[in-house]
């Protein structure tokens, strides 16, 4: 996915802000009051109702953030939000039905078919916004550059609630203004009380370090004056940046003498768990041992929002940094690719995985310092050439040399199966395998459970499950090509038919797959292929066929070799692996049969020969 990297790290910034994320406080506390009882909501919508003198609630005078006070005339029926944390705000008081205007970045059901007025604060459109006539507007900070504009349309009060302590007086400011104070003071009460009970869960658990990455280029993290290094610190974590303020730019040398346990990344940070461990940054704790997470839209959202939402942003990180603390669920049995009921009693910290995609999967999912075994081909993250090796993929595996390191679990997949006995033996074997993306998806849960790191299984499935929307969107009104994948050349053209992960990359990128009517993996001759006639052709990197040899003989009469559309992938794992990595390889096969909804531009076959074309690529 190509981003604009200068202008999207202002526009996340930008967000990060005006959500009131970022504190402009110098206090370091992160302590909250513990309240001791919850108070029930009164069922009374007015709090005036029921006094004798029946004295009308509006006028009435509110103080906001900025120590303004506001008259609000009237019971406010169309409000305009600009700042999603407000909107939530209401969400959690049931106004939602006064909510007319949001901005772009609100992202929660109850407003999915409200106006948007445009983007955060400042960024909004004044003219969306009178349109709608509202009789409030409610901003944080990041309006206060137009804040004598919004007044001329009507009353503005600003909410802008910069740390823990803060999103209480906001529920109760907003109580006052929609004559709502017992919902307010009742949801105050419960979002203290849930946050203690988060909190108190990892308050003795060992503090870990970590990066939360704002942008990769340049470098950025947050300070210690921030709202999020206040949420890492109620999570249990310790900010590496702690000693900084603001938006401080980092270097990589800085980061590695930090050592940070943890990385999260975001979807907006421009940088994938990928580029972790391609940079400097495999080196770092959180990378050699597989605690580089990628949070998803909505738990970002629930981080980076300073409303009672922020509940699940806490327990989602207190789950990811200390797993541990929300264990104790052993003696636990799953259920195998094979069908076997498999039981653990412990949670298993000694593993041996026999296919290099369940080893990559253990990584993402924040389990690789567990494994104590992997199989010869066991390649990535980097970190992983430094754990012990015991032989081939599957049944090549050298049972003595598994037994030799004690393992509590064995993770295999259907190549296992003849020495399955054998395994069992040792340890409990928990055989995975996949043919589609959902197999993949459910493989991660499932090591997610049985490794107690759920929370970064969910994580891991939920940015995968982003990725195939974002591509399948982008090629969803294209032509779809007929493709023919080349996994290798032996004895014939090895492909991938129905039923396979590959196959289901081709139809997924865009692609119609010539050999699709065929049933799993088989080989085809160059005759069949070309009675098939594909405008594109993709070859695996180790097929042991080049582009070039498809120049002469009879493939060189299809329109993929006569129009230059023969692509080798950037590398064969991203494909033939069914793990994380493998909508990495989707999306490059989409840029390739699509490179024009990617904008990119891939480099074609030259045959040194000139040929009509008598059929069009997808596009």
């Amino acid at each position: 996915m190509r981003r604009s990297a200068f202008l999207l790290v202002l526009l996340l910034i930008g967000a990060v802000v005006a959500s009131g994320c970022i504190g402009t406080s110098t206090s370091q506390s992160t302590t909250v009051s513990p309240t001791p009882s919850v108070v029930t909501p009164s069922t009374s919508t007015t709090s005036h109702q029921t006094t004798i003198t029946n004295k009308p609630y509006y006028p009435i005078n509110v103080t906001d953030f900025m120590n303004r006070t506001v008259e609000i005339k009237k019971e406010p029926r169309r409000v305009v939000t600009l700042a999603p944390s407000i909107t939530e705000d209401l969400e959690y008081l049931n106004l939602s039905s006064v909510i007319v205007g949001v901005t772009i970045y609100d992202d929660t059901p109850q407003v999915a078919n409200v106006t948007r007025v445009g983007g955060y604060g400042k960024y909004a459109n004044l003219e969306k916004i009178a349109a709608l006539h509202p009789d409030l507007i409610l901003v944080d900070d990041m309006s206060l550059e137009i804040l004598n504009k919004l007044e001329d349309i009507a009353p503005v009060v600003v909410i802008d609630p910069q740390r823990v302590r803060d999103i209480p007086r906001a529920l109760k400011i907003l109580g006052r203004i929609f004559d709502r104070e017992s919902v307010a003071d009742y949801e105050s009460s419960l979002f203290l009380n849930q946050l203690n009970e988060i909190s108190s869960l990892v308050a003795n658990e060992t503090k870990v370090r970590v990066l939360f990455v704002v942008w990769n280029k340049p470098l950025m993290s947050i300070g210690g004056d921030t709202f999020i290094s206040d949420i890492i610190t109620l999570a249990g974590g310790v900010n590496i940046f702690n000693d900084t303020k603001g938006w401080p730019q980092v270097s990589m040398a800085q980061v590695l003498a930090r050592k940070p346990d943890y990385i999260i990344l975001t979807p907006h940070c421009g940088m994938s768990t990928e580029d972790v461990y391609k940079s400097v940054l495999a080196n770092t704790p959180a990378a050699k041992e597989g605690h580089v997470v990628m949070l998803g839209s909505n738990a970002e959202n629930s981080i980076i929002h300073p409303s009672p939402r922020l509940i699940k942003g806490l327990e989602i990180l207190a789950r990811l940094l200390h797993p541990e603390a929300f264990t104790g669920r052993y003696p636990m049995t799953v259920t195998d690719s094979l069908g076997r009921k498999v039981t653990l009693y412990s949670e298993p910290r000694r593993i041996v995985s026999l296919a290099p995609s369940l080893t990559e999967s253990l990584f993402y999912i924040g389990a690789g310092n567990d494994l104590v075994g992997v199989t010869n081909y066991a390649d990535y993250p980097p970190a992983v050439k430094n754990i012990t090796r015991v032989g081939g993929y599957g049944k090549y595996a050298n049972l003595e040399k598994i037994a030799a390191l004690h393992p509590d679990l064995i993770v295999a997949d259907d190549f296992s199966r003849s020495i399955l006995s054998s395994l069992e033996r040792i340890a409990p074997v928990l055989v995975l395998s996949a043919s589609n993306l959902s197999d993949v998806y459910h493989n991660l849960e499932v090591m997610g459970r049985i490794t107690g790191h759920e929370e970064q299984a969910k994580l891991v499935v939920a940015e995968m499950e982003a990725k195939v929307n974002y591509v399948t969107s982008v090629v969803r009104n294209t032509t779809r090509p007929r493709v023919f994948f080349i996994l290798s050349y032996y004895n014939g053209y090895w492909t991938a038919g129905n039923n396979t992960f590959i196959g289901e990359l081709l139809g997924l990128a865009g692609g119609e797959n010539i050999f699709g009517d065929v049933n799993g993996w088989g080989a085809v001759s160059e005759e069949q292929a070309v009675a098939r006639n594909p405008q594109i052709i993709i070859i695996s990197p180790n097929a042991g066929v080049k582009p070039s040899d498809l120049c002469h003989g009879p493939l060189s009469s299809t329109i993929a070799v006569k129009t230059g559309h023969v692509y080798v992938l950037s590398n064969e794992n991203i494909v033939v692996r069914p793990g994380p990595r493998i909508v990495l390889g989707l999306e490059e096969i989409a840029e390739l049969l699509h490179p024009k909804a990617f904008n990119y531009t891939p480099q074609p076959l030259s045959c040194n020969v000139t040929t009509s074309s008598t059929g069009q690529a997808g596009g």
